[in-house]
């Protein structure tokens, strides 16, 4: 519930979804065992959000579902949206309410497709795990920060230029890749990207996996660019260009 409640009013607020009696009214068939689905529910019960619940997620019933609920916005996943782009189209398309949708795995040769077809103005794709320490989220309006999972400006990109590091994988063992001599890793330009890790303090900002510290010790790399450093690993390759916009790139 302390995840959730760090991540409810945030994502709300940059989503731009509001509670309230005339406020919005999120549509979310996605399991509530799952992050995406059950993040959504508890933010909505958390900021006072109408959390309109379908029953299961249906191809042929989506729309009707989210028509006779009167959203404003919905949950996905990626390949949600690509079901819903292969069915046949409909004069009935673009007549509901939802202006908003949010989750991720949103393919980019699906985005401006999905998005002109059933009339979307807003995408707010995110990069994140339930456990992570290093998320991202995208309101996207428009081209320029379409397929892209998130956004730094100037200034942040400079406050994080040595928090946020993409390191060099091992791409036959899975593992960070070290110079067999010193023992040290490698940092990749974040443009080419590569493993995103994050500079830690210590191991208590990671709350770790229950019963299991071999699995938690392992979401940590040590030594890696100098003695008695220490780095979380997201386990997902990312990039950012030169504008700032970061791209998902490999799990």
């Amino acid at each position: 519930m302390a995840r959730c409640q760090s991540f409810g009013g945030p994502a709300a607020a940059s989503v731009g979804v509001k509670g309230g009696p005339n406020g919005d009214r999120w549509y979310d068939c996605m399991p509530m065992y799952h992050g995406t689905g059950g993040a959504i529910a508890a933010t909505c019960m958390l900021e006072g959000i109408t959390l309109c619940i379908g029953k299961k997620f249906s191809t042929t019933r989506f729309w009707d579902d989210v028509r006779d609920s009167n959203a404003t916005a919905l949950v996905y996943v990626g390949e949600t949206a690509r079901y819903l782009l292969a069915a046949p189209e409909s004069p009935k398309d673009k007549d509901h309410k939802i202006r908003v949708m949010f989750g991720n795995g949103l393919r980019p040769e699906v985005w401006m497709r999905f998005v002109d077809r059933f009339g979307i103005k807003q995408v707010s794709e995110f990069f994140n795990s339930t456990e992570g320490v290093f998320g991202l989220i995208n309101a996207s309006r428009g081209p320029f920060l379409a397929t892209s999972v998130g956004h730094h400006g100037g200034i942040l990109r400079s406050f994080t230029r040595n928090y946020y590091v993409a390191a060099k994988i091992n791409h036959e063992t899975g593992d960070l890749w070290r110079d067999p001599k010193t023992g040290f890793g490698k940092r990749n330009p974040l443009a080419q990207g590569g493993e995103m890790i994050v500079n830690v303090p210590d191991e208590t900002l990671f709350s770790g996996y229950w019963g299991n510290p071999e699995a938690t010790n392992k979401k940590f790399a040590r030594d890696l660019f100098k003695k008695g450093d220490l780095w979380y690993r997201t386990g997902d390759a990312l990039r950012r260009d030169e504008d700032g916009r970061w791209f998902f790139v490999d799990r």
